[in-house]
């Protein structure tokens, strides 16, 4: 099945629901990130230089969807896009099951290099804690050819009314190709309403990317409009 179709058929499926879009009003929002590095399931997509991120999104009920890009650095490659859309169903009690898809694109790559994931998440408070699950699935990693899934749990507790900490543990398997785990942890604070700085660590077990993989320290000021 093409990106197309997987959109098309995850939009109508949204537009089906009790929650359907169009009953819904429809929220736009954008954000603009610089950060120290682009840090990708534990591996620098920026050569370990600093990256600028531009998102928007659009919600309706429980669906979404949205675009940005971001500048990398490896392969000739210097600029990424990305899609992506899905719906969230409201189970209760704090608990919601997000499916979707995700595209990433990369501009004059040298070869096809880009992918397509469908996704899986569930995420919920206990108390004060957020908790979330999520998988991720394609069935050509980045023009290898290989099926790959990645899984990771996260957690997030505020620690006052403008600084919270998240952490997050992965596991990014690839047939064919080595498997590796990654985490990070962090500190984000609210300077400002839809303003915020992140400092955060980042780590992987795996020694297949080289430097691009090893242990850093990321800063990130994030604003939201």
């Amino acid at each position: 099945m093409n990106t197309k179709t997987l959109l098309a058929a995850l939009a109508a499926s949204a537009l089906t629901c009790p929650a359907a879009a169009q009953a819904e009003d429809v929220q736009l929002s954008a954000s603009l990130t610089g950060a120290t590095d682009y840090v990708w399931r534990g591996v620098s997509q920026s050569n370990s230089d600093p990256a600028v991120f531009a998102a928007v999104n659009v919600n309706a009920g429980g669906f979404y969807a949205g675009a940005g890009t971001e500048n990398v650095d490896f392969a000739g490659v210097k600029q990424e896009w990305d899609l992506w859309a899905g719906y969230a169903f409201d189970l209760g009690k704090n608990a919601k099951l997000d499916l979707g898809v995700v595209r990433y694109g990369y501009v004059d790559a040298p070869a096809d290099i880009d992918t397509l994931e469908v996704k899986a998440g569930l995420s919920g408070t206990v108390g004060k804690l957020g908790l979330g699950v999520s998988a991720y699935h394609t069935w050509d990693y980045f023009g290898s050819g290989e099926h790959a899934t990645y899984v990771e749990a996260s957690a997030s507790a505020p620690l006052t009314d403008k600084l919270s900490a998240s952490a997050a543990f992965g596991h990014q398997q690839i047939d064919n190709l080595p498997d590796y785990n990654t985490w990070n942890a962090g500190l984000t604070y609210e300077v400002l309403k839809g303003a915020k700085v992140d400092v955060r660590y980042h780590d992987t077990d795996t020694n297949a990317f080289g430097k691009l993989g090893e242990a850093r320290l990321v800063g990130s000021f994030t604003v939201g409009f």
